[in-house]
This record gives structure tokens, sequence and C-alpha cells, in this order.
């Protein structure tokens, strides 16, 4: 199960945090809001991926999709995929984008980016920390 691997992994890189653990249907792991607009982030193990939901504008799924992989190598690779990803996030190397009225939102990784991030006018952006402004 991912979870088996993926909590004592989130207790181990977000040692002194403040995090709800939990079990599914649960999210596996509640990270507080910094700021209202973005909201609290879950942690979900949905049995063959994890879910990773920015409350107030999107989610990822993370699994290998690779079905030669047995489940402790899947669950592995999604662990490290969800660590990856939420360092990026708290350290504000993902850049999180949604539409004013909350209908639509995403996010890409500014540490993996080639040249300038093009914005639109008509997305409110955001860091972890902060309203993002160019």
């Amino acid at each position: 199960m991912i979870r088996d691997r993926l909590i004592p992994a989130l207790k181990r890189e977000f040692a002194g945090w403040e995090i709800q653990f939990d079990s599914p249907p649960q999210p596996i792991a509640t990270f507080p809001a910094t700021q209202p607009a973005v909201g609290r982030v879950f942690v979900y193990d949905d049995g063959d991926e994890a879910t990773v939901l920015i409350e107030k504008i999107t989610h990822s799924h993370f699994n290998p999709y690779d079905k030669k992989l047995s489940e402790p190598q899947r669950d592995e690779i999604v662990t490290e995929d969800v660590l990856d990803f939420l360092q990026a996030l708290f350290s504000d190397r993902v850049l999180l984008h949604c539409t004013p009225d909350g209908r639509m939102g995403g996010w890409m990784r500014l540490d993996l980016q080639n040249g300038s991030v093009e914005l639109s006018p008509a997305r409110w952006y955001f860091l972890w920390s902060r309203p993002y402004t160019p």
C-alpha cells in the first residue's frame, strides 16, 4: 500500500511540521494552509496512485502507470514523486494558477522551466507562501 511507504517518508521529510495523518478514504496527510486563497494540501492514497489536492487550486495524480512494476516498486516511485513535488511546492518552486471563479486551475514547476513563464491576465497566480507577481 502506498501509504505504508508514503506516511513514514512524509514524517521524515517534514519532521516538526503541523501535519494531520489519517487513513483512507480520508486524506492520509493534511498540511495546513499558508494563505486562504490557496488552502490546505491533502495527500490521498487511492490504491494504485496518490493524489495531491491543493484545496482551492487543483489536484495531481502520481503513478508511473507501468504495469511491469511490482507493487513495492510502484509505491516507491509514487512516494519519491510526491515528496519531490511537495518539497518544490513548499519551497516556492511551483507556480499555482486558477481562474478567478475557481473553476479551473493548475500548476507548473518553475525550477524545471526553460526561459520565462507566460502568464495570462485571466488567471490568478500563487506560490505556496504568497501571491505571485512577476
